[in-house]
């Protein structure tokens, strides 16, 4: 996250500001409004009287719209009256749509006189790609940019390299005078107690598109605040008796899971995280569809088609491509539309083509839709020939993973830093590698698909063929990960197929694919909730006992929600309901210690500290929103609950052990298959009752009329 800012995003536009509203002229930090890869603005700076208002606040409660207080400094106006500090109110109300970025200056004059303003301001369009704003990748530019002025507004054009004619268009709703290419002038004479403002539109263009010259800030907030009300709606109403967790962490995760979503022709797909992933990643958006399926599954249903649309077709060592893989990473600027970059899409993952699979068999368990089922076979079927064909490198049975591109994601699991497979003496593993987890995610796609394909009366043969194929990579990965001296399994096999002996997070998940061995997941089970691993407010990337351990760094001794949460479901579907129930509640109270009242990407794995009564350390740069962040609170529900679907029955199955921190939760609108349910659980059990999606609609449309 960049420090000090303030975030809006709707669908594939995003804003970034300083904490004052400003995007100034010296901004090193890659603030600007950003389209599609393109930062449209690179400048957007207030002035009064040719100073800088005092900043007083800024406030995102609700999500969506953004409002920064501040006040007038000492001003002395043009006929030498003197204007004390702090009785001019300039207030920024800001939100985005996809219509572009809308804002209202409103001016209020607390003196007992007129006073005349000058307020101007600069803005600027630099048409940067992304990864050149971040320094990646040198961006060539191919002409000048142009700037044209009309009645109320000023409009920035670019032609680029890939022929796309890029525009920024600044309207305004009153007469502006423009001082210079990049600055206009607005006079405002306020009376006592009068309120005035300025309305300010931005909006990004590509050749081709329609731009709206009109806008109107009321209708596109009341439209936003619809669709909000409307993502509400369509999602299961979740209410607990813990008044912090419902008005925080829970309210945090709903909205932001909303803010990260993006709208595509196959449907709704998260984007990864804020500010330089607000695009889908294969793995990231698995993993949110998997940890909100009980929230809203069409999510999960949009990011399967989504990613099926843009399976690997062919060979391609630029981008990693091979036909039947499932991307890691998507990017749409100048940069990607010219190949200089690899992103169109990028392939370069080892386990999203698994997970893919997982997440198939998990949605269906809550839809049971064979339309869904039906498109998807096909890519279902070139993932599995992936897996068996591509995958495994060299023919032993494990899928393995090696870079085929100069400057390509080195480790291509989820743990994608340079370190994070190295052995205990610092050495770094040599590919092709096989990693723990990933074998996990091989062995549960194989035998869910296996499920699937029986469930819905095909693919008989191929069935029992997975199941055959994932029996024997069991056996093969207990005999082959254990270490018997740690007491768990190694984090990889190396290119020599020689144990990387670290005890890391990675393993953890196999508990959760159903792959390992009872005696050995008890022995596992046990080792998560010791002080090496557990910190006390999650499970730790690597073992505090190693000498790579450092809790500071990004993945070898830092603590992941989405990780966490994740090894706490596996823990609770493997039987351990007590060390879930421990790590579950962990990271809940971590997430009420973060001033932002929401869990952020990931956090320093220090040990927690009850007599001093600690909070979680930051790490620096985390992302804040990020999707699979803001999905924990999803799946840390289903993990007290041990909620399940049964859409045979049309309805769920349940255990729930709360923790002192709830006594109960409530579930309003569940969805499985075409059944809408009320649930509410306490100490004693739950209680459930059901109606159909059509009766939820009919009462909907009644309540309309």
């Amino acid at each position: 996250m960049l420090s000090g800012t303030v975030t809006l995003k709707e669908d594939d536009l995003q804003f970034i500001s300083n904490a004052a509203g400003d995007v100034p002229t010296e901004n090193p930090g890659g603030l600007g409004m950003y389209f599609r890869d393109t930062r449209f603005l690179n400048r957007f700076e207030l002035t009064v009287n040719g100073l800088k208002p005092v900043a007083l606040s800024h406030s995102t409660d609700k999500q969506y719209i953004a409002t920064f207080q501040s006040v007038n400094p000492p001003l002395t106006t043009s006929e030498g009256r003197r204007v004390k500090q702090q009785t001019v109110s300039i207030r920024r109300s800001r939100f985005v749509t996809g219509e572009g970025l809308f804002e209202r200056l409103g001016f209020l004059n607390c003196n007992q006189f007129p006073v005349d303003l000058e307020v101007r301001l600069a803005v600027d369009a630099d048409f940067r790609d992304i990864f050149a704003v971040r320094g990646f990748k040198t961006q060539r530019v191919a002409g000048r940019i142009t700037v044209s002025f009309g009645e109320g507004r000023i409009d920035f054009s670019y032609r680029g390299r890939d022929g796309v004619e890029r525009r920024t268009h600044v309207g305004f709703n009153r007469e502006a005078e423009a001082t210079s290419s990049q600055e206009v002038r607005f006079e405002l004479h306020l009376e006592p107690n009068r309120p005035d403002s300025i309305v300010i539109h931005v909006q990004p263009w590509m050749t081709d598109e329609k731009v709206e010259h009109e806008p109107n800030f009321e209708h596109g907030l009341e439209a936003l605040a619809r669709s909000y009300k409307e993502w509400d709606d369509t999602s299961t109403r979740i209410t607990t008796n813990n008044e912090l967790f419902d008005r925080h962490l829970l309210r945090a995760s709903r909205y932001d899971t909303r803010k990260l979503i993006e709208r595509t022709p196959q449907g709704l797909v998260p984007d990864a995280g804020i500010p330089w992933y607000a695009v889908p990643f294969g793995r990231d958006a698995i993993i949110t569809s998997l940890q909100t399926l009980m929230y809203n599954p069409s999510i999960a249903e949009g990011t399967l088609r989504f990613l099926a649309a843009h399976q690997g077709t062919e060979v391609d060592a630029y981008r990693e491509e091979e036909p039947g893989k499932i991307f890691h990473e998507i990017r749409r600027g100048e940069l990607a539309s010219l190949k200089e970059v690899p992103h169109t899409p990028y392939y370069g993952t080892v386990d999203a083509t698994p997970l893919f699979l997982v997440l198939l068999e998990e949605t269906m368990n809550w839809l049971g839709s064979t339309e869904l089922f039906n498109d998807l076979y096909p890519s279902a079927i070139s993932a599995l020939e992936w897996i068996d064909q591509y995958g495994d490198l060299d023919g032993d049975g494990y899928v393995e993973y090696i870079s085929h591109r100069p400057g390509g994601v080195a480790n291509q699991g989820w743990k994608d830093s340079v370190d994070s497979v190295q052995f205990p003496d610092g050495a770094i593993a040599e590919a092709p590698i096989a990693l723990v987890e990933v074998q996990g995610y091989v062995y549960q796609a194989k035998l869910g698909m296996a499920r699937l394909l029986k469930r819905q009366g095909v693919g008989t043969e191929l069935a029992e063929k997975l199941e055959l194929e994932a029996a024997q990579l069991r056996h093969r990965f207990n005999r082959d990960f254990w270490m018997e001296d740690e007491g768990y399994y190694a984090l990889a096999l190396d290119r020599e197929k020689r144990q990387v002996p670290s005890v890391t997070s990675n393993a953890a998940h196999c508990l959760w694919s159903g792959i390992c061995e009872p005696d050995k997941a008890r022995i596992v089970a046990d080792r998560l909730v010791n002080r090496d691993m557990f910190s006390g407010w999650g499970v730790r990337t690597l073992s505090a006992d190693s000498p790579n351990y450092n809790p500071m760094s990004y993945h070898n001794g830092s603590v992941w929600p989405h990780d966490t949460i994740l090894i706490a479901l596996g823990l609770r579907r493997s039987g351990f309901a007590e060390q879930a129930i421990k790590i579950a509640t962990g990271i809940t109270e971590a997430g009420f210690r973060f001033s932002d009242a929401r869990l952020p990407e990931l956090f320093c794995g220090f040990e927690r500290d009850k007599r001093f009564n600690s909070s979680p350390a930051a790490y620096i740069v985390s992302c804040s929103p990020q999707a699979w962040a803001a999905g924990c609170v999803f799946m840390l529900l289903q993990t007290i609950l041990g909620l399940e679907p049964d859409f045979d029955n049309g309805t769920v199955n349940a255990a729930p052990l709360l923790p002192e921190t709830f006594r109960r939760i409530r579930l309003e609108h569940l969805r499985v298959g075409e059944q809408r349910l009320d649930v509410e659980f306490d100490a004693q059990g739950y209680r459930a009752a059901v109606t159909s999606l059509e009766e939820n609609r009919a009462g909907a449309a009644a309540g309309q009329r």
